[in-house]
This record gives C-alpha cells, sequence and structure tokens, in this order.
C-alpha cells in the first residue's frame, strides 16, 4: 500500500491550510458586514432622520420615537471630523477612540491634575455592564477598570475630549457622547434600558445624558411598545 511521496502530503496540508485561512478571513468579513448593517437597518428601518441627533433639537415637541433619542446618527460635531469618526460606523470608530485610552491607548492620552479630576468624574458615572459587567469604565483613582473594546473606546474619547476640547464640553456633555457610543455598542439593551426608566422615572447617568437637554415632561413615550425592528436589532456590536 502506497502513502504517497512526502512532498505530495505537505502540499496537501499546505493548500488545506491556505483554504481554512481563507474561510476565516471570509467568515469576518461576514460578521463585520452583518455587525455594520445592523446599525445602518436602524437608520434605515425605524425611521430615523439623517444627521447627528441632538438631544436639545427635540426639546419642543413631544416624543413618541425612543429610538430617535437613543440611537445617533452622522458625524458628531467638533471631534468628528477631527478623528474621522461617525454614529455610522461605530466598529471602525471604534477602533479610532481606543488608541487615545489612557492606559491601553498606542496613543494614549496622559492626564493630570484638574483634567484627571474630570475624567474620573466623567468616567465613574458610566459603564460597560452589557460586556465586561464593569460598574464603571474606571475606578475612583482613575486607572481602567476593564479592558475591553468597548470601555477602551469610550475612556479613548473622554481623555481626548478633556485634553483637547475641554472648554467646549461640560463633564456632562462628554458622558452624553460616551452614552451615543455606548447606545450603538449595545442598542437593544439600550432601547429597552431607556424605555423602562422613562416609564419608572428614575435614571441611570447614562440615560439621564441621552436626555440632557431634553424637556422630559414632553416625552410621550412611557410604557409605549417597542418598534418590532428593534427586536432584531443586535446584543453588542463591535468584539468585547
Amino acid at each position: 500500500m502506497s502513502f504517497g511521496k512526502p512532498e505530495t502530503v505537505f502540499n496537501l496540508n499546505k493548500k488545506n491550510m491556505l483554504s481554512f485561512q481563507t474561510a476565516l478571513v471570509i467568515v469576518a468579513i461576514i460578521l463585520y458586514g452583518y455587525s455594520e448593517y445592523q446599525i445602518l437597518s436602524i437608520n434605515n428601518g425605524v425611521s430615523i432622520s439623517s444627521g447627528v441627533v441632538a438631544a436639545s433639537s427635540f426639546s419642543g415637541n413631544p416624543i413618541g420615537d425612543p429610538v430617535s433619542l437613543v440611537i445617533s446618527t452622522g458625524v458628531p460635531p467638533i471631534y468628528g471630523p477631527e478623528l474621522g469618526v461617525s454614529f455610522d460606523n461605530p466598529v471602525n470608530s471604534m477602533g479610532v477612540m481606543q488608541q487615545f485610552d489612557p492606559g491601553y491607548g498606542r496613543n494614549r492620552v496622559s492626564l493630570e491634575g484638574v483634567e484627571l479630576q474630570r475624567y474620573v468624574t466623567v468616567g465613574t458615572r458610566i459603564s460597560c455592564e452589557f460586556c465586561c459587567g464593569a460598574k464603571a469604565i474606571i475606578f475612583s483613582n482613575g486607572q481602567a477598570a476593564c479592558g475591553c473594546a468597548h470601555s477602551q473606546a469610550m475612556r479613548g474619547l473622554a481623555a481626548y475630549l478633556i485634553k483637547n476640547h475641554g472648554s467646549q464640553f461640560t463633564d456632562d456633555q462628554i458622558l452624553r457622547e460616551l452614552a451615543r457610543w455606548k447606545s450603538l455598542y449595545f442598542p437593544k439593551q439600550m432601547i429597552n434600558k431607556f424605555t423602562t426608566q422613562i416609564g419608572s422615572g428614575s435614571f441611570t447617568p447614562d440615560i439621564s445624558a441621552l436626555i440632557l437637554d431634553v424637556d422630559t415632561s414632553k416625552l410621550n413615550i412611557k410604557n409605549a411598545p417597542l418598534p418590532t425592528a428593534i427586536q432584531d436589532l443586535p446584543s453588542m456590536v463591535g468584539g468585547c
């Protein structure tokens, strides 16, 4: 019985390995595309207007659609054009903002004094509970509380805004930006969380940030059922 030449076996194994690697690449591309499609489907399937969703723009009218307050679209003001990030592309934007994370980023931002105090104030008011389960993205001493990609991106953005645009953003406004990105990373959970808290009237800091400058007396979504399309949204966008 002949088992073939060793060279033949090696060539077959090499061919199989290349095929396996190619398949992995294709699967990765499909998964990435699906995440982006799900986010785009929010904008197209639940009737959200294009452009940045500014909470203050809703303050004069009754609001009946929770999605319009939770899911932001378009390019965020000031830092969006600078960094090339967009709410319409949360996965790539996450990678951009991660680099400024004071603890993990390759272009980490260094903060001290008043800047560090602001960073702690903001970072201890928002968490990445749907991914890593941490109670906040940083500890009270300013150290990273979680190493997941979502929290790295939120910490990176907070540090970047404090360092470069500290006079243009209040702490509450920085928290609102982090909450907007968090809503894109966990769309289903954040929309459910939002509608639950609107109904109860008790808000966590991240949900409070999303309705900053909104006249809550004009909110008209208490006990309102979620749009059907929301049930098909992903629980998480981007790697943990």
